[in-house]
């Protein structure tokens, strides 16, 4: 700065001219008869210094006020870049907490849910589908939406804003500060990346393809692209579906009420033709009630692993009334029996992903015999029981496998298994000489088919037809001869078939609770007649 002011004060010099001191020491090589200048007074030389002074001073002043101008220009350029910088960090971090696009609500860009509303029909009015909608808006269960929620429409066009002319990097322009309110309006309605639509759709698929949203469902019925977005399939109780998400724990309250009757014509003697017999005739009609409360846990150990199990508590009413033919006697009889029931612990695994085949689930389910057995129950003098049992009295062990085919907007499902019976030896009596040595149930191939359906995204109902076939029971049967030596009877009873009409539906009352109501009415007479099943839904945590 100081070598700047000294050459303006030599260039001012130049062109003011030398002072007159200066031509006094030049005069001495003029020619001869040039007359020398007169020498100036100190006033006249104070005066012309004091003016070099006064104009130096003055473009001093010109050059500090430019370069404040240029000083405020570059700092409210930096301010406006780390404005900017907030701006983009904010909408950076939102898109990443989001994982989509935020619109503006209740106008072109938006929804706002109300009642009646579904993702289906909310998805057809936009344009689009339930499964982008849900995605858009980190929904995890599409059927369960609330009212006044907001949604984002993934696909809708951008709000317009107006573009910005960039300044050129050579020219700096004083701009004036803004007010705080403005500021904040302004970063409000920033633009961000994530309102272009485009973009939106393609962050939604880098997340679906890297797993980002694993465990979220479609709607029952649509056809899954990977194998996380899995149908939440109201497939009916003891059948398999698709697996509890991994860390997932559901608790499952249930109450079953079964009524079997029966009417049954026996006849012991000799048949000579259709309308004639001759021997002891007797009619029996049977009417059983039984209730069973069961409480009962689903965890989903992975994505693909799955264990439950279930403890149940029994109640049962038998009422038989017979009348002889013969001699017209009648045989009336009421038991009841109450107690814990038969334990269940079950264990899934899922095979397949869904893409290109069927759903395909593994089922391993063992029963033990918790309950009271048959033969652990009272009998009298002649071997009737005196009350009746809670449990089966075996162990069953049961695997098998569910194929699920989500076609829209329906669910096939298909479940096949072998149910193995243990037997028991029991060595019980039955009467005064009569003891059970060994019982084998016989196993049973079970097989079951059914749809499920969506009627909305809260509420979906389920038909199928459930089959099994038991193989010949056996019983080993000591008892004493006319000489009292013991002598061993195979009892044997015929295979039995047993089908089953299902009818079922499933409701999701929140987020987090569901109720599913299940009946199976009897196709055949060793069927029961209806079975009842009333069963909640409550997930504890994920």
């Amino acid at each position: 700065m100081k070598s700047t002011l000294l050459a303006c004060s030599a260039a001012v010099a130049i062109a003011a001219g030398a002072p007159p001191a200066l031509a006094n020491d030049q005069a001495t090589g003029d020619p001869a008869g040039v007359k020398a200048a007169p020498k100036p007074s100190i006033e006249e030389e104070l005066v012309y210094l004091r003016d070099i002074i006064a104009l130096q001073t003055l473009r001093l002043d010109e050059a500090e006020q430019a370069l404040a101008r240029q000083t405020k220009a570059l700092e409210s350029q930096q301010q406006k870049i780390s404005e900017l910088e907030r701006a983009l960090g904010a909408t950076q971090l939102a898109l990443k907490e989001q994982g989509a696009a935020i619109f503006a609500v209740n106008g072109t860009d938006g929804y706002v849910i109300k009642r009646g509303d579904t993702l289906g029909e909310i998805a057809a009015k936009y344009g689009t589908t339930a499964k982008a909608l849900a995605a858009a808006n980190n929904i995890s269960r599409p059927e369960r939406i609330e009212i006044g929620q907001k949604l984002i429409v993934p696909g809708a066009a951008a709000p317009a804003v107006a573009a910005v002319e960039p300044q050129p990097s050579n020219k700096i322009v004083k701009e004036p500060e803004a007010k705080p309110e403005t500021k904040m309006a302004a970063a409000e309605t920033a633009v961000s990346p994530g309102e272009r639509p485009d973009v939106t759709e393609r962050i939604v698929e880098q997340e679906r393809q890297a797993g980002d949203k694993e465990g979220m469902p479609t709607e029952v019925g649509v056809r899954p692209e990977d194998e996380d977005d899995r149908p939440q399939v109201a497939i009916l109780p003891d059948v398999g579906g698709i697996l509890t998400p991994g860390g997932t724990l559901y608790v499952e309250p249930s109450f079953d009420y079964t009524v079997t009757s029966d009417n049954r014509f026996f006849f012991q003697g000799v048949e000579i033709i259709d309308a004639i017999l001759i021997g002891a005739i007797e009619a029996t009609d049977s009417d059983r009630r039984a209730r069973t409360e069961s409480l009962g846990f689903r965890y989903g150990i992975t994505d693909r692993l799955e264990i439950d199990g279930r403890f149940s508590y029994v109640n049962r009413n038998d009422r038989i009334s017979g009348v002889a033919i013969d001699d017209g006697t009648t045989v009336f009889r009421e038991l009841n029996g109450g107690g814990i029931g038969d334990a269940e612990l079950g264990l899934h695994y899922q095979l397949t992903s869904g893409r290109g085949f069927p759903y395909t689930v593994l089922n391993l389910r063992g029963k033990a015999p918790t309950g009271e057995g048959p033969f652990d129950v009272g009998r009298d003098a002649k071997g009737i029981e005196t009350e009746l049992s809670t449990g089966s009295g075996f162990w069953t062990i049961e695997p098998s496998v569910t194929f699920i085919l989500p076609s829209d907007p329906a669910v096939i499902f298909a479940n096949l298994g072998y149910q193995m019976n243990l037997k028991d030896t029991p060595d019980e009596p039955i009467g005064a000489t009569t003891i059970i040595r060994e019982f084998n149930p016989g196993d049973a191939i079970r097989a079951s088919l059914g749809l499920g359906l969506a009627v909305n995204d809260r509420l979906s109902i389920s038909f199928g037809y459930d089959h099994s076939s038991f193989f010949r029971t056996e019983q080993m049967v000591e008892s004493p001869d006319q000489n009292g030596n013991p002598v061993v009877t195979v009892v044997r009873q015929q295979p039995v078939t047993v089908g089953s009409y299902l009818v079922g539906g499933s409701y999701a009352v929140t987020d987090d609770i569901r109720i599913s109501l299940n009946t199976s009415f009897g196709a055949t007479d060793e069927a029961p007649d209806m079975r009842v099943s009333l069963r909640a839904q409550v997930k504890l945590f994920e």
